[in-house]
């Protein structure tokens, strides 16, 4: 389980940068290095990872401590599936929300979230 949490942390990372990345190439160095008081607006794409950036933290919110606590209490195995469940939706999730993947957003949001109940299921017993 803790390699699973510095796996989604490692996407978060990723989706943090992202924005910034896209902003770098939109206003290229000399404007990125100084004090970026007049920046245009985020291309689409740009606004959509941030969104989606936004939207994991919420998640971690819920993750990481069903993550840490089903280390804690002994539940690392039975929570894993729904760990990797939670993963593998959140790394589609953002991929569908820049490119702007209509349902598929959506759907893979829903999967996440099943991964989330997972985990937490062994804690009822």
């Amino acid at each position: 389980m803790t390699n699973m949490i510095l796996v989604v942390l490692a996407l978060y990372f990723v989706q943090l940068y992202t924005p910034a990345i896209m902003r770098f190439s939109q206003i290229g160095l000399n404007r990125y290095v100084g004090s970026r008081d007049d920046l245009p607006s985020l291309p689409l794409s740009g606004q959509r990872a941030e969104r989606a950036l936004t939207n994991l933290q919420e998640s971690l919110f819920l993750f990481l401590p069903l993550a840490i606590l089903s280390i804690v209490k002994g539940y690392e195995v039975a929570a894993l599936g729904g760990a990797e469940l939670f993963l593998g939706a959140r790394v589609v999730y953002v991929v569908a929300y820049i490119l702007a993947v209509p349902w598929l957003r959506s759907i893979v949001w829903v999967v996440g979230f099943a991964g989330l109940v997972i985990m937490a299921l062994p804690f009822f017993g």
